[in-house]
Parts: C-alpha cells; sequence; structure tokens
C-alpha cells in the first residue's frame, strides 16, 4: 500500500509539472511581428462622415485620429487612387485633392503601420456631383412619321435606313424593323409571353435585346432575326446601346455598366451624376458622337453623358413635343432615342406614341 501510495504522489508530481509546462507555453508572450499581424483597431477619421456629398475639384480636410492602444503607430499610408501619401503619427494633417476624380463613389483608404507591418486600414467612402452645369438644349421637331400606337417601345436603333425597335409588356413584347416613313412593319419577331423586353442595340451583325427582370438576353442574327443565344447578368435590364467596342447598359438607377460584347461579363461601370447630385431612373441609350444619350424614366428629359466620368454635359428639354394627350402621362412616356449617322439625324419617339419625330436640338 505505501509503495502503491508513492507512485500515485509521483504521478500527480508529474502531471502537475506538465500542466503548469503547457499553461507556461500558452501564456509565452508574441514575438513582435505576431503581434504585428494581429489587425488591432486603431484609426478613426472623425470628419468628413461617410457618404456625404460633394463636388469634384473640391479640396476636403480628413481629420484622422488614434485611439489609444498598446501598440505603438510608426506611420500612416493615405491611398486616393491617384496617389499614396505616408503621415507620421504626430502629424495626421490631409487633405484631400479631388480634381481628377470621376463623379459617383469614391474612396479614401488608411493603413496604419507598426514596425513595417499594416496593423489597421480604414476606408471612408463619399459621393462627389459634377463640378459643371450642363449645357441646355430644346428639342425641336423636324419632321413627323408614323408609329404604332400599340407599341410600347423600348429599345431604337437606326441603321442602313431602317428603324429596329424593340417592345415591352408580358405577351407583348417584340423586335421589329420598320419603315420610318411609313410605320410599315417588315419584319418581327415575338418573344415569349414570360418576357417583359426591354432595350435593343446592333453589334456587328447582331442584335442584342434586354428583358427587364428575368436576367435575360437575347442575342440575334441582325438579317433573319434567328436566334443565336441568350445572355445571363444579374441586374434589371433596361436600356442598351454600344461605342462599337463594348456594350453600355442601363438598369433602372444611377449606374451603367460597361459589358464585354462576347461575354457579356461587366469590365467597369460608371456612376451619372450632374451639378445636383446622383441621376437615377437611366432608361433607353444611345451612343452618339462620343457620349451616352439616355432618357429620363417618367420624364420630358434627355441627358448626355460623359462615357469617361460619368458627367452630365447636356439636358433636353423635350416637353414641346409630347404629343397631345400624352402630357403629365406616367407610363407612355418620352422613349426611344435612335441616330442616323450618315445623316446626322435624331428620332425619338415615347411608349404608344402614334408618332415618330425627326429631331434636332437647339441650344
Amino acid at each position: 500500500m505505501k509503495i502503491a501510495s508513492i507512485y500515485l504522489i509521483i504521478f500527480l508530481i508529474i502531471a502537475s509539472c506538465t500542466g503548469q509546462k503547457k499553461q507556461e507555453i500558452k501564456k509565452e508572450p508574441a514575438s513582435g511581428n505576431e503581434q504585428a499581424a494581429k489587425r488591432v483597431k486603431v484609426i478613426e477619421i472623425e470628419s468628413p462622415k461617410a457618404g456625404e456629398m460633394f463636388t469634384v475639384g473640391d479640396k476636403i480636410p480628413v481629420k484622422i485620429q488614434l485611439k489609444d492602444a498598446d501598440i505603438t503607430v510608426d506611420s500612416l499610408i493615405v491611398e486616393t487612387g491617384a496617389a499614396n501619401t505616408t503621415l507620421n503619427a504626430q502629424s495626421l494633417d490631409f487633405v484631400w485633392e479631388t480634381s481628377g476624380l470621376n463623379v459617383g463613389t469614391n474612396q479614401l483608404r488608411v493603413s496604419a503601420f507598426s514596425e513595417g507591418q499594416k496593423i489597421d486600414n480604414y476606408t471612408l467612402k463619399l459621393r462627389f456631383k459634377s463640378d459643371i452645369t450642363p449645357e441646355l438644349y430644346q428639342c425641336q421637331i423636324i419632321k413627323t412619321y408614323p408609329h404604332d400606337k400599340k407599341a410600347y417601345t423600348q429599345g431604337l436603333f437606326f441603321e442602313d435606313g431602317i428603324i429596329y425597335e424593340g417592345t415591352g409588356q408580358r405577351g407583348e413584347s417584340v423586335i421589329r424593323k420598320v419603315d420610318f416613313e411609313t410605320g410599315k412593319i417588315i419584319a418581327e419577331l415575338s418573344l415569349p409571353a414570360q418576357y417583359f423586353g426591354e432595350g435593343i442595340t446592333a453589334f456587328g451583325d447582331k442584335i442584342i435585346q434586354l428583358t427587364w427582370t428575368s436576367k435575360t438576353g437575347f442575342v440575334y442574327d441582325k438579317k433573319t432575326f434567328k436566334l443565336i443565344t441568350t445572355l445571363q447578368y444579374p441586374t434589371q435590364g433596361w436600356g442598351i446601346t454600344t461605342d462599337g467596342k463594348k456594350l453600355i447598359m442601363s438598369d433602372g438607377s444611377q449606374t451603367l455598366h460597361f459589358l464585354d460584347p462576347e461575354y457579356f461579363n461587366e469590365i467597369g461601370k460608371i456612376e451619372v451624376f450632374d451639378h445636383n447630385g446622383a441621376v437615377d431612373n437611366l432608361n433607353e441609350l444611345e451612343y452618339i458622337n462620343g457620349l451616352i444619350y439616355a432618357n429620363i424614366w417618367q420624364t420630358e428629359k434627355i441627358i448626355a453623358i460623359d462615357p469617361e466620368t460619368g458627367k452630365v454635359v447636356k439636358q433636353i428639354d423635350c416637353r414641346k413635343i409630347i404629343p397631345r394627350g400624352y402630357q403629365g402621362e406616367h407610363d407612355n412616356v418620352l422613349n426611344g432615342i435612335a441616330y442616323d449617322k450618315n445623316n446626322n439625324r435624331f428620332y425619338i419617339t415615347g411608349k404608344r406614341w402614334p408618332v415618330l419625330f425627326e429631331v434636332k436640338f437647339v441650344k
């Protein structure tokens, strides 16, 4: 019994020592590099506040503060897209120069470093309106042509003397070729009843047609209207046009999406702002001489957008050409812009309008 007791005591001593060693290992302090690898929150931006609106070109004082933390901050790097600026922890004054920015959402990122290792970062997103006032134009009628009153016009373009039109409403959506001078339908293809047709554009020998909420587009042979393939996209589909290299799509918001024409994947995007702020409800689109022209849904207004910056450079008032009986409509509104580039002619119409207008835009 005594021998057994002695063995028990020895076992307990060994177990105790082993547990103590394990505990000591767990409590062993981390090295400097291990501490730096752990992210700690040390950066605060007191002003401006996230989401605030500024004008492109503003010089924005950014008030950076450091929280108390058990770690020494050696330096900070401020990234604005255009340049990186290094600050030391004793001098946190920074002014954001914004003259080169696009309109819309832009971000500034502040990163903190200790012993050469990044320990924290903070991203501030602000919104920027345009620093220019759009030139103002009025829409003036040159000629009037007949238009199908049943056509809920969603997309429109002009090519080789023919108007191509895409219409909407489930069970009524079509794509068609039209003799614009007479209004006669030359060819037409109906969409399956579950689809609500939206914008159309030509790309090479193909026509691309969007649908509204189905997140599905169709690609047709331009001559025969034979379906070639279908496309998928993650947003609603509203208007579509092309600059000859990429597709440009609206989704009803302030954002225009730039898409690869072969695979339909997004390769860029811009937000559209004028001097007052964001311009949403962007609808039918037409690319004309380096600018994107867009109908604004449920208005009598067309805008022209710089595709590089997102700034609205022209605003066209079309109130005077609205057909009698269509003023104040919320559904059968102005929608549809087509351009005859060979003769520099603009054509516009609206949803279920009885007329198609050749127009000019007068300052």
